[in-house]
């Protein structure tokens, strides 16, 4: 028998917090702040893996949404500790060392990893709200959800992996990235991640769980406003290149390029 979804929410941020925390002394060991960085994709498998075993649901659309969730977390977790292993520390983290001084770690426990902790939670609410619905049976939404879903994840696969790509081979430093799917849009990899919870969300939602866009509203707020698109275009507004790529690039909707 299923505990309560109270008591499972409960269970989930005692865990989320022990996780977050172990990063965190990994973080001090290793003095690299952006620990934090590969503990994202992971921290959604755990959640996700968590909230099956809690709920005793091992039907297969419950396992096949347990498994598109590992494999978009570890994939990402590669991805980006081996970008991270390669160099230093984003100049963001340099910048915190300078500000917080002798409060560093402190704050990077309560400002950093807690709130990344948090997010872990609200974004993976599509996940539990799939192994918490009582009926599960695989509509056409859910199937729809399903193919949104890998859609997603492929979509971002990709676009990273042509980034990877043009990093090892571009010909000089500050060349911009304008193939493949960078073509059509500034940040390809960003607008798969939000089709991917897009589609764990279409799916808690066929099994009749609309709670499940929490997470789905959450991550597209932090790309489109905060963590993500916004800083890196900050990075390049004084970026002439950047600049003439963007005039004629869509910010996020891949679409066709303007012409000059």
């Amino acid at each position: 028998m299923s505990m309560s979804l109270f008591a499972v929410w409960v269970i989930l941020t005692l865990a989320v917090l022990v996780y977050v925390t172990a990063w965190f002394e990994l973080a001090q060991y290793l003095d690299r702040i952006d620990a934090v960085d590969s503990a994202w994709g992971l921290g959604f498998v755990y959640v996700a893996m968590l909230s099956i075993l809690l709920q005793f649901q091992y039907d297969s659309l419950t396992l096949t949404a347990g498994f598109l969730v590992a494999l978009w977390g570890l994939r990402l977790f590669w991805h980006i500790t081996a970008r991270n292993l390669s160099k230093d520390e984003d100049g963001r983290y340099a910048a915190y060392r300078t500000r917080w001084g002798k409060s560093l770690w402190r704050k990077v426990f309560t400002n950093i990893y807690l709130v990344q902790g948090a997010l872990i939670l609200i974004i993976s609410t599509p996940i539990v709200a799939i192994a918490a619905s009582p009926g599960r049976a695989w509509t056409l939404p859910v199937k729809l959800g399903f193919l949104i879903w890998i859609t997603g994840i492929g979509f971002e696969t990709l676009a990273d992996y042509q980034l990877r790509h043009f990093l090892k081979s571009k010909p000089r430093k500050h060349t911009i990235m304008q193939t493949g799917l960078w073509r059509y849009s500034r940040h390809p990899n960003y607008f798969g991640e939000v089709v991917t919870w897009f589609g764990a969300a279409v799916v808690a939602a066929g099994v009749g769980q609309w709670w499940g866009f929490i997470g789905f509203a959450t991550i597209t707020f932090l790309i489109l406003k905060v963590s993500g698109i916004p800083p890196t275009e900050k990075r390049h507004e004084h970026d002439k290149a950047y600049q003439a790529y963007s005039r004629k690039t869509s910010v996020f909707l891949p679409l066709p390029p303007k012409q000059s």
